[in-house]
């Protein structure tokens, strides 16, 4: 009975974080983007045991209109792209600065990741990332990424798939990392 008690508890709260997605990303871009803070982004937030479930119901539910940016697998075709040797010795000789630079913009993870969020937001669909955590200790934030100028001329929003416990009122990224809520709509 407790079992079927969770799952029911799992299934109302599942079907209530959907309802208040379906409702942010059916908003008005104008006010989207002022309850936002100016951004056109929108943090989703749901338990980072349940990512697999949240996907997967997401793409059942999101088909026209939407794209689903999986970032385990840009990452992967990132390093590909590469070729893991140049990545393993470019990794061993800038550390994190193969993720993120402050020193140039091409050739990192995040400017890879960038022109691929722009190219399928110029689709005129909304870009959804999924496996966010694949960022975690890359030196960015998905408030970089929200406050991108491109982004911030975005016509659909762009929807973070963001796995965080809340304690206290503050979002936790994967249990760690603080998460800011500006710039974003915050579906919790």
């Amino acid at each position: 009975k407790i079992i079927s008690n969770m799952a029911s508890t799992f299934i109302q709260e599942h079907n209530r974080l959907f309802s208040d997605l379906t409702a942010a990303l059916s908003r008005d871009l104008a006010r989207l983007s002022s309850d936002a803070n100016g951004g056109r982004s929108i943090l989703f937030v749901y338990p980072p045991n349940d990512e697999e479930k949240y996907i997967e119901e997401a793409k059942r539910r999101f088909i026209q209109g939407y794209e689903f940016i999986d970032l385990r697998e840009l990452f992967v075709e990132f390093i590909n792209s590469k070729g893991l040797d140049k990545f393993k010795r470019q990794f061993k000789n800038m550390g994190t600065e193969v993720f993120v630079s402050q020193n140039y913009t091409e050739g990192t993870f995040y400017s890879y990741m960038m022109s691929r969020i722009i190219e399928t937001a110029s689709k005129g669909v909304s870009p959804i990332l999924v496996h966010t955590g694949v960022f975690y200790k890359m030196g960015f934030s998905n408030q970089n990424i929200m406050e991108d100028s491109n982004v911030m001329k975005f016509q659909r929003p762009l929807v973070f798939f963001y796995p965080a416990v809340i304690k206290n009122e503050t979002i936790y990224f994967l249990d760690k990392q603080p998460a800011s809520k500006y710039r974003c709509v915050v579906v919790v």
